[in-house]
Order: C-alpha cells, then sequence, then structure tokens
C-alpha cells in the first residue's frame, strides 16, 4: 500500500483539529449560553425563592400565632358552654341601625339561629329588640336593643345568654345597607306582603312604602320591609316579617345558581360584616351548610306579650319550655 505524503497527512491532522476545536468552541459558547439563561433565571427565581421563603416563613410564623390563639379562645369558649348545646352550633345575629361604630349603635334586629350538627337543621329565634330584660349594670329591665347601645356586642351577648339560658357559640353582625347588598347580590327574593307598608319619617330620612301582595324585594325594599314596625302588631309583626324574610332568604340561598353569587357575597361580609367566626373556623361551617341540603328551617319567636307601649314581655316558663323542646337534654342509656 502506496503511502501518502507527509506533508498532506499533517494538512489533513490539522484541519481534523481545527474542525474539533471549532465543535468545541461552539459546545462550549452553547454551554456558556445556557449556564448565562439559567443564571439569570436561577438568580430571578432564586430571589424571588428566598423572597417567597422568607415571607413564607414570616406568614408560617404569624399564622401558627394567629391559630394558637384561635386555639385558646375556642377553648375558652368552650369551657363557658352549657353542655346540653354540645351538639349544635348558636350564632346571635344583629341586624344593626346605620348609625356609629359599636357602642353606641342600635340592634333593630335579634335573632337567635341553631344549627344541628348530625341533621343539618336551621332554627331562628327572633327576639323582639323591645324584649324587656335584666341588663348588667342596669337597676331595672330595660329594651334588649339597649345592651347593644351601652356595651356592644359583648354585653349583648351576656344579656341575651343569662335571660333566656342559651349558650352563644358565635355573633354575626350586620348593618341594613350591607344586607340590603347581600339581597341584591343574590338576585332579590319573593315576600307576599300581608298589608300595605305605610310609614313616613323625615327626620330619620326613612319613608317606607311596600304595597299588599306578591313582592319581588331587590335590596332596598328588603332592608325597609324588615325596618318597618308602625302598624297594630308593633315588634310582634315585626318579628313575624323577620320570620318569613328569613324562610325567603334560606330558600334562595339554597337554589343552585346561588352558589355562582357566594363570592360577591363573601366579599360584601368581609368588609362589611362583624363577627366571630373565624377564618378557621370555614371547615367546620362548610360540613354544615352541606348537611343543610334538603332541610327545612324551623322558625319561632321568643314567648310572651305585646304591651300597649310597644314593649314585649316575654314568658320564662314558655321560654324555658321552648328552649327544652328545640334543644332536649339527652337521656343516659339505661343499663338492661
Amino acid at each position: 500500500m502506496k503511502k501518502k505524503p507527509y506533508s498532506e497527512t499533517r494538512e489533513r491532522i490539522k484541519h481534523k483539529q481545527a474542525e474539533r476545536r471549532r465543535k468545541r468552541n461552539l459546545k462550549i459558547t452553547r454551554i456558556f449560553f445556557a449556564i448565562f439563561l439559567c443564571t439569570v433565571l436561577l438568580v430571578g427565581v432564586g430571589w424571588g425563592s428566598m423572597q417567597l421563603y422568607q415571607w413564607g416563613n414570616q406568614r408560617l410564623s404569624v399564622y401558627m400565632g394567629i391559630y394558637d390563639d384561635y386555639k385558646q379562645r375556642r377553648e375558652l369558649r368552650a369551657a363557658s358552654f352549657d353542655p346540653r348545646f354540645d351538639g349544635y352550633t348558636n350564632i346571635l345575629l344583629l341586624g344593626l341601625d346605620p348609625g356609629k361604630e359599636d357602642a353606641g349603635q342600635s340592634a333593630d334586629s335579634v335573632i337567635f339561629l341553631s344549627f344541628k350538627h348530625d341533621t343539618g337543621q336551621l332554627r331562628f329565634m327572633t327576639i323582639p329588640r323591645y324584649t324587656m330584660v335584666n341588663i348588667q349594670g342596669r337597676n331595672a329591665p330595660e329594651p334588649l336593643n339597649n345592651a347593644y347601645y351601652y356595651g356592644g356586642i359583648p354585653l349583648m351577648e351576656q344579656t341575651v345568654s343569662k335571660n333566656f339560658g342559651v349558650t352563644i357559640h358565635h355573633y354575626v353582625a350586620i348593618d341594613t345597607e350591607a344586607l340590603a347588598e347581600i339581597v341584591d347580590a343574590i338576585g332579590g327574593i319573593d315576600i307576599y306582603v300581608d298589608n300595605n307598608l305605610d310609614y313616613d319619617d323625615p327626620e330619620g330620612e326613612l319613608y317606607i312604602h311596600i304595597p299588599k301582595g306578591a313582592q319581588h324585594m331587590e335590596g332596598d325594599m328588603a332592608q325597609k320591609y324588615l325596618r318597618f314596625a308602625s302598624d297594630d302588631l308593633g315588634a310582634y309583626g315585626r318579628g313575624m316579617r323577620q320570620q318569613k324574610f328569613l324562610k325567603a332568604f334560606f330558600n334562595k340561598m339554597m337554589e343552585p345558581d346561588s352558589l355562582s353569587k357566594l363570592p360577591a357575597i363573601v366579599e360584601i361580609c368581609d368588609k362589611r360584616v362583624k363577627s366571630s367566626i373565624e377564618a378557621f373556623d370555614s371547615g367546620h361551617f362548610a360540613s354544615l351548610l352541606t348537611n343543610m341540603q334538603g332541610t327545612k328551617p324551623l322558625v319561632t319567636i321568643l314567648p310572651g306579650e305585646l304591651q300597649h307601649d310597644g314593649s314585649w314581655i316575654y314568658n320564662p316558663a314558655k321560654t324555658t319550655e321552648l328552649i327544652d323542646e328545640l334543644f332536649p337534654l339527652e337521656q343516659p342509656e339505661k343499663d338492661n
């Protein structure tokens, strides 16, 4: 076999070496570019991750602190509860007039609301605002709504609990303007009005004119319907209208298309509603709402009599009977 000249072989070797260097340089360039891109991304992501990590650590610390406080509050509340209410979640629902913050404001509507855990049944007991009760620090019985005026929610909770023998786990306080927004958010409610409702108060800038008959109520009409108390039935008539409203509102909220309106309602509640219900309670209430499907609410009014001056004198014996009926004590099982 004839050998190639030395010079030709050397040139070929040089060419191959140059080609390898070019490919190696190209590879190095690609690697460098890839490393550069990764570095930029990692620096950005890394910085963001570091910030997120630091933020997460801070938030986790805050979260755990809040949760520990929540557990302590829950344990303190549970320690003061009557064991007969163990299977229930009781809420004091307050409808407030548009006034000052908390104390100094008046409670136009007072409703004791209860969820039964195992069945999801919802019970409402309307308490007329002019119910004469004993209020801590006062020398004689006064209308119930004065308790909110004197001491806000804490005194109101205490007054309802002590006078009527019920445990209150949570409160929800909503003013009439927020209620109107919620009714608008769900598309209004349908209520049959038994009589013409007419009332003019130029000084308070309140004008109510709702005709008798079937009405589709938007927010403004609904809150006026709830505030009206100027017929012969006074507080009792107002309580009955509140019951009709609660039933209609409950039925509306149970409609399938109301689910899509929940974000709007939550936003209103977040800004306009005062409540002791916390984010950590949401799982519990989600379970209660699931159990509520298909159940009918039980609506009652605090037993008593309407007086000529518009006050409501509740009947302690009948109130005790009603509480026993709504929350029966479990009888211990007998040994065979």
